[in-house]
């Protein structure tokens, strides 16, 4: 079973992350890239298409890119134009986009002109979650749902439509299992691990996942990850993070990712949708808004304005997961991150937990420094 985890893990790398979506093209079926972990795949996903996170290339040089954005932008939407202009997401038959921030709306703008990809839509996400904010967003998700059928020319049905929510309910309870196994004191997985199946996850149909992971399961739960130290826990913090090597620096340098803080893990699978006021017979209007409630109300990321609530929910999974201190890697040249770096370490720190901050490539690069910087850390949080 060791090689099947190993297997699962390794999905989301950039030689294999496309294997599944060549697959489903093969069958004849679409696949539909999302920019945006604020885009509800429930859609899609009840359409008959593929949703597949769209992930940039791994290289260090973006010299393609550079002809239509300046290197000091945004890396990851850089590093997406790279592949795109490269050919190598040429299978796409859609994308959809968020107005995340600026840089993204500017990355769906070049990708809208270049027309490579036949269809291409984006999402208005407000960034509070009151209850007239779920309203709206609800309104975006049926613009979304009327323009995915007229890209298949069918309607999305109410059931199919409850279909894909169980379907992605269970991919969701199953990662919230390997996330409670790693509260133990030596984790069944490793960050680097989990890392690998979250961004697989966010490849694979969800059906052919679950499958896996259901398989899986028995063997993780006895299994005792292999690391160098199992203290001090760390938390990581990070947007558009999906090359767990990241992590794999990180723990090399003495410590254990026990919990993180990102779009392509724990933030992207914590919250649930509310099911028990579903049914197969409910309105479309009722699916839809209790999908754009639940894609509102999942742990935040920097662009939205609730920053206390989400210095809140990181002391939560600080005291939930023993934690000891909290690394934050922004990736360079992510705006609202790095406006919100001063006070996500100084609320942190009122609260009494540690935080170290390392600006970080989209590609992995400087690990030398990340080591040097996390291995002081530890020192610190050692001392005390």
């Amino acid at each position: 079973m060791e090689n099947e985890l190993r297997n699962l893990c390794s999905l989301g790398n950039e030689a294999n992350r496309a294997n599944f979506a060549k697959r489903w093209k093969e069958d004849d079926k679409k696949v539909v890239g999302i920019l945006c972990s604020y885009v509800p795949e429930e859609i899609i996903h009840a359409s008959g298409m593929l949703p597949w996170r769209i992930f940039g290339t791994w290289r260090a040089s973006t010299p393609l890119a550079e002809e239509w954005r300046r290197p000091h932008m945004c890396l990851y939407c850089n590093h997406v134009l790279e592949s795109l202009l490269s050919g190598e997401l040429d299978f796409l038959d859609a994308v959809i986009a968020t107005d995340w921030d600026q840089e993204l709306v500017r990355l769906w703008d070049v990708w809208k002109y270049i027309d490579k990809t036949p269809y291409t839509f984006i999402i208005d996400v407000p960034i509070v979650n009151s209850e007239n904010a779920i309203r709206y967003f609800a309104k975006q998700v049926e613009l979304l749902c009327q323009s995915v059928e007229k890209m298949v020319r069918h309607r999305v049905s109410e059931e199919a439509l409850y279909h894909s929510i169980t379907v992605y309910e269970r991919t969701r309870s199953l990662i919230r299992h390997l996330y409670e196994l790693r509260k133990a004191e030596i984790p069944s997985l490793s960050g680097t691990e989990l890392l690998g199946i979250t961004t697989s996850a966010l490849l694979m149909p969800k059906e052919e996942f679950n499958r896996q992971l259901e398989a899986l399961l028995p063997y993780i739960e006895q299994r005792k990850a292999k690391l160098n130290k199992n203290s001090p826990r760390l938390l990581v913090s990070s947007d558009r993070l999906d090359n767990p090597e990241y992590l794999k620096v990180v723990e090399e340098s003495g410590c254990l990712v026990a919990m993180d803080d990102m779009d392509t893990g724990s933030r992207h699978f914590w919250c649930h949708v509310d099911t028990a006021n579903i049914s197969p017979r409910s309105t479309r209007e009722e699916l839809i808004t209790c999908l754009a409630r639940r894609y509102l109300m999942q742990p935040a990321s920097p662009r939205m304005m609730d920053w206390q609530e989400q210095i809140w929910q990181v002391a939560e999974w600080v005291r939930e997961f023993n934690i000891q201190g909290v690394v934050e890697l922004p990736q360079g040249y992510s705006r609202y991150r790095e406006f919100r770096t001063h006070f996500f370490k100084h609320s942190l720190e009122a609260e009494g937990i540690r935080m170290m901050s390392f600006r970080r490539e989209y590609h992995l690069a400087h690990t030398a420094q990340l080591k040097t910087r996390v291995g002081a850390f530890i020192e610190i949080l050692e001392a005390r």
